[in-house]
């Protein structure tokens, strides 16, 4: 992935990407209101040597107690320094406990030490800082001492006292938040990146085509409901508009043999593959083109309901041989559109679509009409769709924008090859459109073929 497509996946993702910006806040918040304060004391001491009056001894002493104040940091933590103070304090804690809220540190060059206190309270902070000062005078006195008889050569000062501060140094509101806000930032954006490289879901034409199939367009989005939008004549919707230039892309599929008898199918159930017939064959009728449209999918069939025709009478009444073709085909309204339902549900749907009769029923539809469009069975579940395909001029294949996985319509597409059953290409269904994209139809749709677009990207329809 490049930083577009980073990009991208954010702009797709913001919703999650918030959630974890909240998150990351409120953890910081929370952080800051579990935390016990901490409060911290300072003193400044003095490393020097006695004065012996003499010059050279004094410049030699100067020496001497910058390369012994690197050394004597670490004394200050030591048990010999602490536990006086714990005594003295009647802390209960331990020297090896006590030196984790201790620290010091001495300037390079310097013969300055500042001893820091971190603790629970301010006044026991101020309180150790000043008793390790002074205990730590005599631990040094008595360490630089060559007998024990003799007066110690070094003299450790204090040159500024703890003072009882109240404001504690932790936990820092603002840093906590900040720490927080960069978790959820992080924590966003990866799990946004990740969703969008786990997605393998079909979401532009150019997947369709690197599948193998040819991408004959792209239709937007319609309006929420249970019955689908229709295209009716003279419409210039975003859906009427593509579902125009995919019916012409079919009739243009193969100029030396333009399909006459065409299965419209999908990988799996849900993806438009039913509205998708229906409005490819109300294309044709209203194009001038006499066209018929079969129901085929004897298992959940939906092309009556859609249209609002009758539903008991249809395919399997004249297969059985109990009506004739003519009397169950119905015309639609006043367009060249006549409508085979389905009849009642049998048994053995794929039995029956594979049967002589249904072969010799296709050759007299074929004769009854220019445009045969079959609404099948999805490909995975049921061999239905392969069946009728075989007996067809091709296959149109529908994928649901954002649902069907690229491994599902591979595995359809390759069920449709393994049957020599020719692939006529794929349509995308149930695109998001953009607003500009409807008023650029609803302006230009004669002319030109709106751009439906993807949350990623736009998908091109002109052709």
């Amino acid at each position: 992935m490049d930083l577009v497509d980073y990009l991208r996946a954010l702009r797709k993702h913001w919703v999650l990407v918030l959630l974890a910006v909240l998150l990351g806040a409120g953890g910081g918040a929370a952080s800051h209101a579990a935390s016990a304060p901490v409060y911290r004391a300072d003193c400044l001491l003095f490393v020097s040597m006695h004065d012996t009056g003499n010059a050279a001894m004094l410049m030699q002493g100067s020496m001497f107690t910058q390369q012994r104040v690197q050394s004597y940091t670490g004394v200050l933590t030591s048990p010999k320094v602490l536990q006086p103070v714990i005594d003295e304090l009647d802390l209960d804690t331990t020297p090896r406990a006590l030196a984790e809220h201790v620290n010091s540190q001495a300037p390079v060059g310097t013969v300055l030490i500042e001893v820091t206190v971190d603790e629970s309270s301010p006044q026991l902070a101020a309180d150790v800082a000043n008793a390790v000062a002074e205990h730590f005078g005599a631990v040094v006195s008595e360490l630089e001492q060559a007998t024990p008889d003799t007066l110690s050569p070094v003299r450790i000062s204090v040159l500024r006292p703890a003072e009882v501060r109240e404001e504690p140094i932790a936990p820092d509101l603002a840093r906590e938040l900040a720490l927080g806000l960069l978790c959820g930032i992080v924590l966003g954006t990866g799990l946004a990146v990740l969703r969008e490289v786990l997605d393998t879901s079909v979401k532009t034409l150019s997947a369709i085509t690197e599948l193998g199939a040819p991408a004959l367009g792209a239709v937007p989005a319609g309006t929420p409901g249970h019955r689908p939008d229709l295209v009716v004549e003279g419409s210039r919707t975003p859906q009427s508009e593509a579902l125009r230039q995919i019916r012409t892309d079919l009739q243009f599929a193969d100029v030396d043999r333009p399909p006459q008898l065409v299965v419209v199918t999908s990988a799996l159930p849900g993806e438009g593959k039913s509205t998708t017939a229906v409005n490819l064959a109300l294309t044709a009728a209203t194009a001038g083109v006499r066209t018929i449209l079969v129901e085929g999918d004897l298992r959940l069939p939906r092309v009556a309901e859609y249209l609002g025709v009758e539903d008991s009478a249809g395919l399997t009444t004249v297969l059985a041989g109990r009506a004739d073709l003519d009397d169950v085909l119905q015309p639609y309204g006043d367009t060249l559109l006549s409508v085979l339902a389905s009849g009642p549900v049998p048994l053995n749907p794929a039995a029956l679509l594979g049967s002589r009769h249904m072969s010799e029923l296709l050759t007299r539809l074929r004769e009854r009409a220019e445009l045969v469009i079959i609404d099948s069975p999805p490909l995975l579940p049921v061999a239905d769709a392969t069946v009728l395909a075989r007996q067809a001029d091709g296959a149109v294949v529908v994928v649901r924008h954002g649902r069907t996985r690229r491994e599902h319509l591979a595995r359809g597409l390759e069920r449709l090859r393994a049957v020599d059953a020719r692939v006529l290409g794929g349509v995308l269904t149930m695109v998001p459109p953009r607003r500009s994209d409807v008023t650029y139809a609803y302006e230009y749709g004669y002319g030109y073929q709106p751009v439906a677009s993807t949350d990623d990207e736009p998908v091109p329809l002109e052709r």
